[in-house]
């Protein structure tokens, strides 16, 4: 571990050396290289991380001009670590440090430690190379047509991505400097586009953060939120360069995360999580009944439990007769009540849900089928359960799918238990008071002070041209959002 206690470098190496693996604990991955420099009548001293380094930058920056070095009679040098920094050594970046702490950190952070003879400052040259893969597919907005490539775990190949695409002198790339944490992270904006406010509010929660690494956007995503108990997501986190742009074009920030795959977009509201990549990528003429029937299903999926419990418990005088027999006929071979059974069998199905998405890929398949179609066929033929039970929970489970982007499916979750309660206990006012209070909850919620059912409500006419509705793309193009922020004086 760093100490945090500021330790001078010295003027003798070995002593800088020793200190250096004392921070490190004598790490058996690190690497050492000395050199005595005949004409400088001096020696240095290399130190890195293998693995984490790149050995033929090393080789062709540092040591092949270290090694080639001739210094002529005439040739007068005043610092000879100014003269290698400016011109022997070769790297792109090369920065200096004058305690040991920050050399250490440096190290871990991919630089190879110049010490030299004499020197109380020491020269950190970036020679980094992180194991990285191939640019990956999509695989959180899968889609039919439009680009296939997505963003990795290399933070500057993610921001190379934005930069492919956003080939404007206006795109901020600016990198946060909290010392709390150690992975990099980068905010992406466009000057002139991004609200200040809503900038300078992020910039501010960003820098009040005591994590040390974050491995993921949801280790940021549950620090910027203010509130942290709501079942709806107030940020989007996408692999999709071309979702990520987008968002940055429309004046939202983009923050770039170091480790992960995922981009994080902030401020989000409401009727984004209808929205697919799809509806731009194809002719515009029928993209309004996608988004309505996604918002229309996602809605059904939630009630059709509650509305399945209180039809047969209280209401079965609204159901027809020949549908109701049936229903009756069920009911009479079962052992137990049907709200029973909707939460057992709601719960095996998001039981199934999560082990599908740990289980290796090769055995996903065997259980998905085993669990789905062979365990419910054989709980009906042992009268555990009613056809239409499961019939209702299965289209309940495929209706919520349709919602494109993932985390708003865990609302789904929760919403069905809640509305399968008031079901049971009310019937359909229970269903009724829990739609008002959801509305009540979704027009309370703010996104960075965006309220999140914006731009329906509060109603801005100038955003309806891609909400529920979706003109050319010419006309979004040139549609100057607002991105509606909440008057202070009214939270007063």
């Amino acid at each position: 571990m760093v100490t945090s206690m500021k330790a001078l470098i010295m003027e003798s190496i070995s002593e800088n050396i020793d200190s250096v693996k004392n921070q490190l604990g004598n790490s058996s991955d690190l690497q050492e290289r000395e050199l005595v420099l005949p004409s400088l009548d001096t020696k240095v001293h290399l130190i890195y991380v293998d693995g984490i380094n790149d050995s033929t930058k090393i080789e062709d920056f540092i040591l092949s001009p270290l090694a080639a070095l001739s210094i002529s009679d005439q040739q007068a040098i005043d610092s000879i670590l100014e003269f290698l920094r400016l011109q022997v050594i070769q790297s792109t970046i090369i920065k200096t440090a004058t305690d040991i702490n920050t050399v250490v950190q440096m190290l871990l952070d991919g630089k190879t430690a110049i010490f030299v003879e004499g020197e109380t400052t020491c020269l950190l040259a970036d020679t980094a190379k992180w194991p990285e893969r191939s640019a990956p597919e999509p695989k959180a907005q899968r889609t039919s047509t439009g680009p296939n490539i997505a963003f990795n775990e290399n933070g500057t190949y993610n921001l190379s991505l934005i930069r492919k695409t956003i080939k404007n002198p206006l795109l901020r790339v600016e990198k946060i400097q909290n010392p709390n944490i150690q992975t990099s992270i980068s905010l992406v904006f466009i000057e002139g586009e991004v609200d200040k406010e809503i900038l300078s509010e992020v910039r501010k929660k960003i820098d009040t953060i005591n994590i040390p690494v974050v491995l993921d956007v949801n280790y940021l995503e549950e620090t910027l939120i203010d509130n942290t108990t709501s079942l709806f997501p107030l940020t989007i986190s996408s692999d999709r360069p071309d979702v990520v742009c987008a968002e940055v074009l429309s004046g939202k920030i983009a923050i770039v995360i170091d480790g992960t795959q995922f981009v994080l977009t902030v401020p989000s509201v409401f009727i984004q999580f209808f929205q697919s990549p799809d509806d731009y990528y194809t002719l515009n003429r029928s993209i309004h009944t996608r988004r309505v029937g996604r918002l229309f299903f996602f809605l059904l999926s939630i009630l059709l439990p509650a509305l399945y419990i209180s039809f047969t418990l209280y209401h079965p005088g609204l159901i027809p007769t020949s549908l109701l027999i049936g229903l009756v006929a069920q009911r009479e071979i079962v052992p137990f009540p049907t709200i029973v059974e909707v939460f057992v069998f709601l719960w095996l199905i998001i039981i199934i849900t999560e082990g599908s998405q740990r289980l290796p890929s090769g055995v996903v398949l065997t259980v998905a089928i085993f669990s789905s179609i062979i365990l419910g066929q054989l709980a009906v033929e042992a009268q555990l359960v009613q056809p239409a039970t499961l019939v209702v929970l299965a289209a309940s489970y495929v209706m919520s799918s349709v919602v494109p982007i993932y985390s708003l499916s865990l609302a789904y979750k929760r919403l069905t238990f809640r509305f399968i309660f008031l079901a049971a206990l009310l019937g359909l006012y229970g269903i009724l008071i829990g739609l008002i209070v959801l509305l009540l909850h979704l027009s309370s919620l703010r996104s960075f002070g965006v309220p999140y059912l914006s731009p329906l409500a509060p109603f801005q006419p100038q955003d309806q041209k891609d909400a529920i509705f979706r003109l050319p793309i010419q006309h979004i193009i040139n549609n100057d959002k607002t991105l509606f922020k909440e008057d202070p004086m009214r939270k007063k």
